[in-house]
């Protein structure tokens, strides 16, 4: 939990300088979630009827490129493709706060150069396990529905927390990769390999405290298409507020991670006098 609350920390004292960069594809991801799948789907969990569950509901409720609707694809490939330039940038100003202890966007540009490449490989990559994720999650979360009630409800819950588990445990695997090749240059395989180096003896604590943190972000959209009547007015800020903390903290916590494993000093934190 360390870096998740340091990360917690600097995104609180630095909202300011980070927002710019992480509102739009916060806004386009949020978007592109289908209400109407996720209401369905955990309608019948809470009311008994877990039998009336569809592989495509299910699907769509999770998956960010979920064919429940036009909206949700549009805005579903749209937030990708933003997300990419506007990560680039985002680690771009944490590597220069990191190193110097400025926050400003001086030179922002001429790095975004260095950095696009590099962002959109991995975003690419992080999509990619992401879509495959939510195709088996669904796939399994369907089986467990065919099940007899009391044993389907708990296959359910557990299958719900295992895969959780199981994508951010992966994610962890590469989750030093991208500041890796950005800090020192290696190629994408050597970056690979140091980052995993890096991140291996400490893969298990990133991937639960990441779990913790993705499990509340879920329970919290869930009670919003639960309980929420309005898409535009309440469900929508809300789901943009949580991608956006979650942007932030996902890619500060990568920064944070990696200069502590990499034993760098961080210039932000040194007080001159």
């Amino acid at each position: 939990m360390k870096y998740t609350l340091q990360s917690i920390k600097y995104v609180a004292r630095n909202f300011i300088y980070l927002f710019p960069f992480a509102i739009f594809p916060a806004i386009f991801l949020a978007i592109s979630l289908d209400e109407v799948a996720l209401n369905s789907v955990l309608t019948s969990f809470f009311s008994g009827e877990i039998k009336d569950w569809t592989f495509f509901n299910l699907f769509c409720s999770i998956s960010v490129l979920n064919f429940g609707n036009w909206k949700s694809i549009v805005s579903g490939i749209v937030g990708i493709i933003v997300f990419i330039p506007s990560v680039a940038f985002l680690m771009a100003l944490l590597e220069k706060h990191f190193r110097i202890g400025k926050r400003t966007y001086n030179g922002l540009l001429s790095k975004l150069n260095d950095n696009l490449l590099s962002t959109a490989g991995y975003g690419i990559l992080l999509i990619a396990i992401y879509e495959l994720w939510s195709l088996l999650s669904a796939s399994v979360l369907f089986v467990t529905s065919l099940f007899p009630i009391p044993v389907a409800y708990v296959l359910a819950v557990l299958v719900f927390l295992v895969s959780n588990l199981l994508l951010v445990y992966f994610i962890g695997m590469i989750y030093l990769w991208l500041p890796c090749m950005q800090i020192t240059g290696f190629k994408p395989l050597e970056a690979l390999y140091y980052s995993y180096q890096l991140a291996s003896p400490i893969k298990w604590r990133i991937s639960f405290s990441q779990s913790l943190f993705l499990i509340f972000a879920e329970a919290l959209t869930g009670l919003c298409a639960l309980f929420v009547p309005s898409t535009v007015v309440i469900f929508l800020p809300i789901a943009t507020a949580l991608y956006l903390v979650m942007i932030m903290v996902f890619c500060v916590r990568m920064q944070i991670a990696y200069f502590d494993r990499d034993t760098i000093e961080r210039a932000d934190l040194v007080k001159y006098y």
